[in-house]
């Protein structure tokens, strides 16, 4: 019975987002809405931060404090107005991953909703793909 609904906020920004952190370099192949009919979001554009792995000492971090979005160029998300799980494939080159960079978090913006008064409400998100190998040189 859970779902994300949009607000209005403080600056009365129309922009209403959500934001996907997988702490961990993830290659998307896909992703799914369900949004309830009459409060779909719309004029969606997706961000996504790059993949940055730092390692500290003997361990592996994943650290995007300092990463900038960037717009993910490769899914388009274009919600119709309906209360039916959408999905949106990420668009590649080919059928390898090898075009598909990985990261760690994905950022949804709606500019617009198809409710008067501008509520979204999000009843399932779903983010489809593998999580992407790390390869560490070993330097002796």
């Amino acid at each position: 019975e859970a779902g994300w609904k949009s607000a209005p906020s403080e600056e009365n920004d129309p922009m209403a987002y959500y934001e996907i952190h997988f702490r961990r370099p993830v290659l998307v192949h896909e992703m799914r809405m369900q949004f309830q009919g009459g409060f779909a979001g719309m004029d969606c554009i997706v961000y996504k931060k790059k993949s940055q792995t730092t390692v500290e000492g003997s361990g592996e971090q994943n650290n995007d404090d300092n990463v900038e979005w960037e717009e993910y160029d490769e899914l388009f998300v274009e919600p119709i107005d309906s209360n039916e799980t959408q999905t949106f494939p990420v668009e590649m080159e080919s059928d390898s991953d090898e075009t598909n960079e990985p990261c760690t978090a994905l950022r949804i913006e709606f500019g617009r909703s198809t409710d008067f008064y501008g509520r979204i409400v999000i009843y399932s998100l779903e983010v489809w793909g593998v999580e992407a190998q790390t390869q560490l040189e070993v330097q002796s």
